[in-house]
């Protein structure tokens, strides 16, 4: 089968579309990507295994006079998308978000071509809510979201071969990160991640958490992900309090980091969430207070609940209080083993395959 498919801006809608993706190639059908100048999709162009057109389309929402700018840009998006759809001659459009889903949803409902969505957050985006009334169906990575398409298959979110096949092999992976990154393996690390954009209000609160770790800074390493051009001050702060660290700006290899990890601090975007219950790691997730429909506390509110994983704002943390969590989640032996076993119970091993399943056969 012919298949486009669409997603990007950040990180939560790209590399689940590439998940699926991969999979559909390795069963025999032809598939072309479509996405966004704009979007991490461009920047990380050398990881999409397939043709890409890349569309010059922003958001729309809320931004005033440059809303109707970007709006301009939208239509020439949606000229060029029924010029892709017309000459690739797909037999459905498989949607995962991001700026360039919108003009190839609504080209495809123009054009009658059968169209599938996935979701992958708890709260839907305005855009899959929108082109949900031109959808086949909605694809949903949570029970909870559920309520909001008449429509849906629970999937859960797509993850890459790459981080499952880590899952299985992690003892023997964890060795060889081990060694690469010279860290010791009688020491307990900590995973530190802020998205595919960082997050620059945990990197300064763990600058000035850290001197609070110093009682257990012989016992604690730290791979640290920053985000492009947010490390400032992260390594100095890690050197002062006595903790060996590893501070990288973006590791596209995150799956190895997983393998590696006594416990992670993170954000709670969609695709961090599913990949760290499949890893069942303790985890202090810190929703970034900006997201849409404030969509990051609800894709983890369940899991905390389900005594899962920590659960705080970010106004809610002082350096101490970060630095507690961190202590708790690394050294108590039994808040530890009940974190990981709990948050393991959300994962989805097959969502990948549950998604093909629907776009093929749905």
């Amino acid at each position: 089968m012919r298949l486009v498919l669409a997603g990007g801006g950040t990180g939560g809608h790209f590399f689940p579309c590439l998940a699926v993706i991969q999979k559909l190639i390795d069963a025999g059908h032809e598939v072309l990507y479509l996405g966004s100048v704009n979007g991490i999709e461009a920047r990380k162009r050398n990881l999409i295994p397939v043709e890409c057109v890349l569309l010059n389309v922003k958001g729309v929402r809320g931004k005033g006079f440059k809303g109707i700018l970007n709006g301009a840009l939208l239509l020439e998006a949606c000229r060029r998308a029924i010029n892709v759809i017309r000459n690739f001659k797909p037999g459905r459009l498989v949607l995962f978000g991001g700026y360039a889903s919108l003009p190839l949803g609504l080209s495809g409902a123009l054009l009658k071509v059968p169209t599938l969505l996935h979701e992958q957050n708890s709260v839907p985006g305005k855009t899959n809510l929108f082109l949900s009334r031109f959808a086949k169906k909605v694809m949903v990575a949570y029970r909870s979201a559920e309520k909001f398409f008449s429509n849906t298959a629970f999937t859960g979110v797509p993850v890459r071969e790459e981080v499952l096949k880590a899952r299985r092999d992690k003892a023997l992976l964890r060795e060889h990160i081990l060694r690469i990154v010279g860290f010791s393996p009688g020491k307990k690390t900590l995973l530190v991640l802020g998205g595919s954009q960082g997050a620059l209000w945990i990197n300064e609160t763990l600058k000035k958490a850290v001197k609070h770790l110093k009682e257990v800074a012989d016992k604690v390493q730290v791979v640290h992900i920053s985000g492009e051009g947010k490390s400032a001050g992260l390594e100095e702060a890690y050197k002062k309090a006595g903790i060996t660290a590893v501070v990288l700006p973006f590791y596209a290899k995150v799956w190895e980091l997983y393998a590696l990890a006594d416990a992670v601090v993170s954000r709670a975007g969609a695709v961090a969430v599913a990949e760290i219950a499949l890893f069942g790691i303790p985890a202090l997730f810190i929703p970034y207070p900006f997201a849409v429909d404030d969509h990051q506390y609800s894709n983890v509110k369940d899991i905390e609940k389900a005594k899962g994983c920590l659960l705080h704002r970010q106004e809610e943390l002082t350096p101490q209080a970060l630095a507690t969590a961190v202590k708790s989640l690394l050294f108590d032996i039994m808040l530890a083993k009940r974190l990981s076993e709990n948050i393991k119970k959300f994962a989805v091993p097959d969502a990948t395959e549950r998604v093909v399943r629907e776009i093929l056969h749905g």
